[in-house]
């Protein structure tokens, strides 16, 4: 399975650009898995067991990164429905298919090594726990749907078909204030272009409920985290000159599930939105002016637009390297009309056979 993750990068000759809390929102395969599993494989048994012995759909993730800013509180807007309720085979009935199985919608919140969850009941605003309390750096948000029943109930390598509830669309906005919840202003999280995030389907691609049935697996393969952090607002051009290298953001993978005897990997392939032979900066305010090209360098790789980089060696832990600018042209430079110039990069994450 792909994962493609957008990363901007802003090149500043003149004018100063303001970071907001960026985000990039991950849709994974639907499929059922106790939550135990999922507490030990994707969380690594930090913090709280909130659904211990209970079933889960894992729906998708809203990693964050605050920019160096300090937030409060998150708040939620959602219509997902209240309760969910799913037909297969059971533990008392384990040749019928129409015993009915309840779930509701949930947040765990990732913030160091603390979970907190949240029930998204609340109406169509939902905050998402904890509250006014200061968090900075990455946040994960990961939202599921946990079934009311114990998850001995459920039949391994069977599948349960959707009767009724909807995900729908959500957005999620954050404020600074220390004034609690109810009382804050909220501002939408960012992507990595810069612009506020829009209304999103929970499952991709932009269904609100499962198009199949879902089934009982337990996760048997590696599974990759992959986000782009700590993305630069800025950075300074001679730096990259030539074989000089700038730095502008970091990729993150965090492994879970792996044969800690059998390491495995990935392979990220980088490209732009233009299909050109080069990476190149824009003009944001005329896009049609002199572009700036450049290389990037990942792994020790130079990479030109398409290249693919292997990144080997993961067992389960957590895995960061730089993402840096490379080879531009002094002369080029000195040709650009003063503004702010950026690009878009499409990073796309597969799974290698392990190594």
């Amino acid at each position: 399975m792909k994962k493609i993750v957008f990363l901007t990068i802003l090149l500043l000759l003149s004018s100063l650009l303001v970071a907001g809390v960026i985000a990039t929102y991950s849709t994974y395969p639907l499929k059922l898995e106790s939550y135990n599993s999922i507490y030990q494989n994707k969380y690594g048994g930090i913090g709280t067991n909130h659904y211990p012995n209970l079933m889960a759909m894992h729906i998708g993730r809203f990693s964050i990164d605050t920019q160096g800013q300090t937030v409060r509180s998150f708040a939620l807007l959602s219509n997902i429905s209240n309760e969910f309720v799913f037909t297969g085979p059971t533990l008392w009935n384990p040749t019928l298919t129409t015993d009915q199985l309840g779930f509701h919608g949930v947040a765990i919140l990732k913030y160091g090594s603390q979970l907190t969850n949240s029930n998204l009941n609340q109406g169509y605003t939902n905050p998402i726990y904890p509250t006014d309390t200061p968090m900075y750096g990455v946040i994960t948000i990961d939202f599921y749907l946990i079934s009311y029943n114990q998850d001995n109930v459920f039949l391994p390598d069977k599948s349960y078909a959707h009767m009724s509830g909807t995900v729908g669309n959500f957005t999620v906005s954050y404020s600074t204030e220390d004034v609690g919840f109810w009382n804050a202003d909220f501002t939408p999280v960012t992507g990595t272009n810069g612009e506020p995030i829009p209304e999103q389907p929970y499952l991709g691609p932009g269904t609100i409920t499962p198009d199949d049935p879902v089934p009982y697996v337990d996760p048997t393969d590696p599974i990759f985290d992959f986000t782009i952090t700590d993305i630069q607002e800025s950075f300074q051009l001679s730096d990259a000159y030539g074989t000089g290298t700038a730095y502008v953001a970091q990729a993150e993978v965090i492994v879970t599930n792996a044969d800690v005897s059998n390491p495995c990997g990935v392979t990220l392939t980088f490209t732009n939105q233009t299909n050109t032979e080069f990476f190149e900066m824009r003009n944001t305010e005329d896009p049609n002016l002199s572009t700036l090209k450049y290389k990037l360098s990942f792994n020790g790789t130079i990479i030109d637009p398409g290249d693919l980089v292997d990144w080997v060696g993961f067992v389960n832990s957590t895995y960061t390297k730089g993402v840096y600018v490379t080879q531009i042209q002094e002369h080029d430079v000195d040709t650009l009309v003063e503004g702010t110039y950026s690009d878009t990069i499409i990073v796309t994450l597969t799974p290698k056979d392990t190594v």
